[in-house]
């Protein structure tokens, strides 16, 4: 009877160790590739850094920041949906993932051969103006921009970027008689903001240095509530704007073909790195607000963006021409 037994509790322990194994598999066995689809330099490389140094540090592996820019981040992202299942090629991302899918009839890759892991963080928009825009709160650039149709020039990093997207949006709420400008990148077009040839710019907190030294002054922030980085911001609600809710955000990728243990794997030692407080400072220090949540929770975020950003791209004819 007691070799029965024995034998009984040797097969559970067996069976729990195999179960174990299967909920989390050895990862990772070689250096893992993490492809940014833009080029150096920016947030979203700034923040692949960050995460590649502590995400090496915890396994034991090199973590290497591949960027791969063009295309808008189509190249990149292809790049990692052609992926195989080791999860050993990672994405991280951020708002043209969802614009690519909105305004492309086609995309050389499917947006389900993609999976969404963690959420790193959103940079709600904030709404910058050149002192000379005669205007110091929401209520009087409204009130301005329908007085002075085509006045308001606003800037961006390019068409369908989140700069855009948050004037076009600004525009649907208000009435407001908006004009877009964009550039071809952030740098540009804020230098266009500093020098008074458009009226303004949305943009992170990254440019309240901006603010501080008197070349530009801030308006108000696109977002549910006041920011963690600049308390002193009001927020479009307060001014009675509730829907003009708007950011940035970042977060990671596999390939759908991982299977789902490896990517709860992956995603706990992710969520684990982004909890360290001097990565939370740094990723706070580049503009963002770290935004901890479940897989269930990004997928749901990234639906809601789909959805909201179709319906205003219908209604302004926003395009990627």
């Amino acid at each position: 009877m007691k070799s029965l037994i024995a034998c009984a509790f040797g097969a559970a322990i067996l069976a729990a160790s195999g179960a174990a194994s299967a909920q989390a598999p050895a990862y990772p066995t070689k250096p893992v590739n993490l492809v940014v689809p833009y080029a150096p330099g920016g947030i979203t490389d700034g923040a692949a850094r960050a995460i590649a140094q502590k995400l090496g540090e915890k396994w034991k592996q090199p973590v290497l920041v591949i960027n791969r820019g063009g295309g808008g981040t189509v190249i990149g992202t292809k790049e990692v949906s052609a992926a195989g299942p080791d999860g050993h090629t990672l994405l991280l991302t951020s708002f043209g993932y969802v614009m690519n899918q909105v305004l492309h009839k086609a995309l050389p890759y499917e947006p389900k051969s993609l999976a969404p892991l963690n959420m790193v963080g959103l940079a709600p928009n904030v709404l910058y103006l050149h002192p000379t825009v005669p205007v110091s709160n929401v209520q009087e650039l409204v009130a301005y921009a329908k007085a002075n149709p085509g006045a308001l020039k606003f800037a961006s990093s390019g068409n369908a970027s989140s700069p855009h997207i948050a004037a076009e949006l600004f525009g649907s709420i208000t009435g407001a008689n908006v004009v877009h400008v964009p550039y071809r990148g952030t740098g540009p077009a804020m230098q266009d903001v500093l020098g008074g040839q458009v009226s303004g710019i949305f943009d992170t907190m990254q440019s309240l240095p901006y603010v501080k030294a008197g070349k530009l002054k801030v308006i108000a922030v696109a977002h549910g509530e006041r920011l963690t980085g600049a308390p002193e911001v009001p927020t479009f609600k307060e001014a009675g704007l509730p829907g003009m809710v708007t950011s940035s955000w970042w977060g990671f990728f596999a390939s759908a073909t991982t299977p789902e243990p490896l990517r709860r794997k992956i995603f706990d030692d992710i969520q684990d790195v982004l909890k360290q407080p001097e990565l939370r400072a740094r990723l706070v220090q580049l503009g963002m607000e770290p935004t901890p949540g479940t897989q269930a929770d990004f997928q749901r975020f990234l639906d809601n963006e789909v959805e909201r950003w179709t319906a205003l791209t219908k209604t302004r004819s926003i395009n990627l021409d």
